[in-house]
């Protein structure tokens, strides 16, 4: 489909989703601001410490009187202060926690990055990074911890493999798959001669260094660039992004950050004042090997010395010592102290340098060096928008600014290589006026097992002209075998708020056998809804919904489609059933019903009721009666099976209710 999103191959290509100028900072009080007013105010500004004791141990018996702070050389209050040890249980500590209405809970959740140079790389360098994250993984890592992976390939640029997950077995994989040879990538013209148009890349500034002329000056440009607006977008997800990157280095000359005369210094220095303020310090581990590492002996690689320091992270000399690097960083991440003070939060996007110190002689202090002011969701471009989209689309937390969910489903219908599959989303339109906006745009995005965008959809939507509590949109897309995952934005034009649904849909492959059911439609009774589809760029709206209609026929009046939760004590839940196949010889089909709860339980047998069947060939279509009053609440698989005894054939089908 040649739509609003451009066509992403196996991997999203950060280089050109994250082009930024503007500079928001997630450490600032995130709640929404009122439209048009952006006054100065008082925020809370929280910075993540790690300390080191005279012997280079963590330092684990500070207290809040010990640390002294700056913000642009005028020293600052401390007014919060908490101690986190997450690998010492037995010293837990007292902590100050700040004010009931801020939420500082995500500064918990470890989050690591991973980013493989393969530019300044070869591919011994590039085997032993490998090597080192998996050992990380498999030693450092808790249950909790967030994983990300990138890498930098020229032309390629900064790619990301898979994002910020609890997942770790997905890093593992993605590990495998990035292995190749260096220098390698399709670039941006691969990605042009598709004809897709990208969201938000109208505004693509034609100085970046696609075309620039020579190959080095381009490929440190490229990295300087991808992760300076990468540092631009992490800015919407709270805590510490802890960067672990793996590289021989940018050259052998320090940087002079008074006076960075030299060319690409500038740029460097902005990458690292922008890691810097998205509180993401940099880990650098250098993977010199062979000649080169003899040549350069015990000195160390002056660019990624000071891009750790700056950031406050640490440098590794050498990638082969990756156990102790590990447990190193395990310690860097695990213990340390938040310190918080106010901030007049200006909307002006200026930078602010911070210094902390201890007091006591011999302690070393590892912090994040300053952090940009924001400016208001409506200024930024269209391409930090984009940003502020991918974090609320593909976090597996809510890290941009959503303030609500809704129920979204998805049902294959047919196995035509057209439309074939029923987006579905029950919508609360008088909770999106209130809590979000009125003027708003919707976007629909479906990814594959890839991370790749296969239907995208956005049209902008007046909440104010959508009557009733409940609005159900719904749209098609014709989909290949495989396994999706689906998101639906609703987000505020002028603030940024958002309301997300989410859903995953498999898609199986043609049945050989003659029958075959396709998921249910569940539908509850009540009054009738407004229905809005969603076709390409455009919308219909009203009380006569074509498509959904003719593809799982019911009441209208007396039903509506169920894609959240079913109320318990609920008398029954509907369904509309199509079967293919039913009409050829085998006589009449058995149907039995049932639930699965999750867990260990036996499964929960369905008593139900066949109360019409039409025929539009070459499918017959149940309309279904289920009993669900004496169900407890809970996460079900219902389960429908067919059975054509004389033919000896069957067909069963599954789909998600949820009893509240």
């Amino acid at each position: 489909m040649k739509g609003w999103f451009f066509k992403l191959t196996a991997s999203v290509p950060l280089f050109f989703l994250l082009i930024s100028p503007s500079r928001p900072s997630p450490q600032q009080d995130s709640r929404p601001q009122k439209p048009l007013r952006h006054e100065v105010s008082v925020a809370l500004k929280l910075i993540q410490v790690y300390v080191t004791d005279k012997d280079g141990k963590s330092a684990r018996d500070l207290e809040k009187t010990d640390f002294v702070l700056s913000d642009n050389d005028q020293p600052r209050i401390i007014t919060e202060f908490e101690k986190h040890f997450l690998f010492v249980p037995e010293t837990a500590l007292k902590e100050t926690k700040p004010a009931p209405a801020r939420d500082t809970s995500s500064l918990m959740n470890r989050k690591f990055i991973f980013l493989i140079d393969f530019d300044s790389n070869d591919l011994e360098g590039i085997a032993k990074a490998t090597k080192a994250a998996l050992h990380f993984m498999d030693n450092q890592v808790q249950s909790g911890d967030e994983i990300a992976l990138l890498s930098v390939t020229f032309p390629s640029g900064l790619t990301l493999h898979e994002y910020l997950t609890s997942d770790h077995q997905k890093i593992r994989a993605a590990l495998g798959r990035v292995l190749g040879v260096p220098g390698t990538g399709g670039g941006w013209d691969s990605f042009a001669s598709m004809g897709h148009s990208l969201m938000g890349m109208e505004a693509l500034d034609e100085r970046s260094t696609v075309g620039l002329s020579h190959q080095s000056r381009t490929q440190s440009l490229q990295f300087t660039s991808g992760l300076t607006n990468l540092a631009k977008a992490f800015r919407y997800i709270p805590g510490q992004k802890n960067i672990i990157l793996f590289s021989r280095g940018f050259g052998v000359l320090p940087l002079n950050p008074k006076n960075p005369a030299r060319p690409g210094e500038k740029e460097f220095l902005e990458m690292g004042q922008e890691l810097a303020s998205a509180n993401s310090p940099v880990f650098a581990v250098d993977t010199t090997a062979g000649m080169a590492r003899a040549v350069s002996g015990t000195q160390p690689e002056p660019r990624l010395e000071f891009l750790s320091r700056l950031t406050g992270g640490k440098y590794y000399k050498s990638v082969d010592n990756y156990a102790q690097i590990a447990e190193d960083i395990r310690d860097s991440t695990s213990n340390y102290y938040v310190l918080g003070y106010a901030v007049a939060s200006s909307w002006d996007g200026r930078f602010h340098e911070i210094k902390v110190d201890v007091k006591r002689q011999g302690y070393k202090v590892y912090a994040q060096r300053g952090y940009f002011n924001p400016l208001p969701f409506a200024q930024l471009s269209p391409i930090e928008k984009h940003l502020h989209l991918l974090n609320l689309a593909l976090g597996e937390k809510s890290y941009a600014e959503q303030r609500l969910n809704f129920p979204t489903t998805a049902l294959p219908f047919s196995d035509d290589k057209d439309l074939n599959t029923i987006l579905l989303s029950e919508i609360p339109a008088r909770r999106i006026r209130d809590e979000i906006g009125s003027k708003t745009e919707f976007i629909s995005l479906i990814f594959d097992e890839n991370k790749s965008i296969v239907d995208s959809r956005r049209v902008e939507i007046d909440w104010a002209a959508q009557r009733g509590e409940t609005v159900c949109q719904y749209s098609a897309a014709a989909l290949a075998p495989g396994r999706y995952d689906v998101r639906v934005v609703i987000r505020d034009l002028e603030t940024g708020k958002g309301a997300v649904g989410s859903c995953a849909v498999e898609i199986p492959e043609k049945a050989a056998s003659s029958l075959k059911l396709y998921p249910p439609l569940l539908l509850a009774k009540g009054p009738e809804v407004q229905y809005l589809h969603i076709a390409g760029g455009k919308k219909d709206q009203g009380k006569e919904d074509v498509l959904l209609s003719g593809t799982y026929p019911y009441p209208a009046k007396e039903f509506h489609p169920l894609a959240g939760e079913l109320r318990q004590g609920t008398p029954s839940v509907y369904a509309v059933l199509r079967v293919a196949g039913s009409r050829r010889p085998g006589g009449e089909l058995k149907f039995e019903a049932w639930l699965t709860p999750e867990g260990p339980a036996e499964k929960i047998p369905l008593t139900f009721e066949l109360m019409t069947t039409e025929r539009r060939d070459p499918l017959d279509i149940l309309f279904l009666e289920l009993k669900t009053a004496d169900l407890p609440p809970g996460t079900y698989s219902l389960i429908i099976r067919a059975e054509a005894p004389a033919a000896k054939t069957d067909s069963t089908t599954r789909t998600a209710l949820v009893i509240r």
